[in-house]
């Protein structure tokens, strides 16, 4: 649990935005800006910011092996909620899973890795493309922030910097994380890096959401049902597709589990019931976490650990409610030129 702060600075481009873009609502590319010591760092509340340069020729080695900064750029996942997904692409086959397999069940998964997306993924991501554009400006000052004390933990498995995005328009800033969910565009997800703080900011506007039905809980999913394999990615500018852009929504995160399984027991490539291919999980092992309630009364160390699995019933019935549970953070490690961790600012 972080006490200090990492603050980046830059600018949010926002042609990124589907329908002029690719990018959906919670991953955003931040240019960082140049010659101003963009990424700084604050050890606590009387410290004063201090610029920092650990990040430059860093390597995040996670399941990608990537720089963190490329060219000026920082990819941005934001923390504490997940957006319907607009082109999740199941994964590679592992060498495992491609062991007995004959060359026409390999083809016949290939066949099958398209970019899908979820309902309303189009649609929440066009609502935070319009609040943008409502403004007239198409580049926007941003500051980046995210609670830790080690540069080990200000980035994910990806590579991605996990953190709040701030703007400012007019008046105080505004928190593009809490913005989504306070409108309903995003659900509330959390992962065991966030502080109680973070979560329950994010937890009160996520509740005042749902009670009012708004954005993505009017169709909340409560059972696993048929994958659509026709729900694709829509094409840029193709505005169309939000007049159907309406219909059950599963948590972003079961989801993409949802979809890697139907891909391969389409394909054939598994024999494995849902509920036993969620129980293995990514990693040989069912996504590990913690309720919330615990989480937040005993901490990481404490708190009785569950695993996704427990929380769908069958492979249909979903036992969980979205800000319900707390995801452990899946491992990454900073390093830097030449292999040896970063261990500090």
């Amino acid at each position: 649990m972080g006490h200090g702060l990492l603050q980046v600075s830059g600018t949010i481009d926002l042609g990124q935005f589907w329908p002029s873009g690719r990018s959906d609502a919670d991953t955003t590319t931040v240019v960082l800006k140049l010659g101003a010591d963009p990424i700084r760092f604050q050890k606590n509340d009387s410290a004063p910011f201090r610029a920092t340069h650990v990040f430059d020729d860093a390597v995040v080695k996670g399941r990608t092996s990537k720089a963190p900064i490329r060219n000026g750029h920082v990819t941005i996942r934001l923390q504490g909620i997940d957006a319907p997904e607009l082109h999740y692409q199941p994964a590679a086959l592992s060498s495992a899973e491609k062991k007995g397999l004959n060359a026409a069940a390999v083809d016949a998964y290939r066949q099958l890795v398209h970019p899908y997306r979820q309902f309303l993924g189009a649609t929440s991501t066009k609502a935070l493309h319009d609040f943008l554009a409502n403004t007239g400006k198409t580049t926007f000052d941003c500051r980046v922030v995210t609670q830790v004390d080690t540069p080990n933990e200000v980035f994910d498995t990806y590579g991605r910097l996990v953190g709040d995005i701030e703007i400012t328009l007019s008046g105080p800033p505004i928190n593009l994380n809490h913005w989504l969910v306070e409108h309903g565009w995003a659900f509330p997800t959390y992962y065991s890096s966030m502080t109680n703080d973070e979560i329950i900011a994010v937890d009160n506007l996520a509740k005042t959401a749902r009670s009012k039905k708004l954005g993505v809980w009017k169709f909340l999913g409560k059972t696993v049902g048929t994958f659509d394999f026709t729900l694709r990615e829509p094409k840029k500018n193709d505005t169309s597709v939000l007049a159907s852009d309406k219909g059950p929504v599963l948590f972003p995160k079961l989801y993409r589990r949802f979809t890697n399984w139907s891909a391969r027991n389409k394909a054939k490539v598994t024999t494995r019931t849902f509920q036993a291919f969620l129980a293995a999980g990514p990693d040989g092992k069912s996504d590990p976490c913690f309720e919330t309630a615990d989480f937040l009364a005993n901490g990481v160390h404490s708190a009785t650990h569950r695993t996704f699995d427990q929380f769908i019933e069958s492979g249909k019935v979903i036992k969980f409610e979205p800000g319900g549970l707390v995801f452990s953070e899946a491992a990454s490690k900073l390093v830097g030129p030449g292999g040896s961790p970063i261990l500090s600012f």
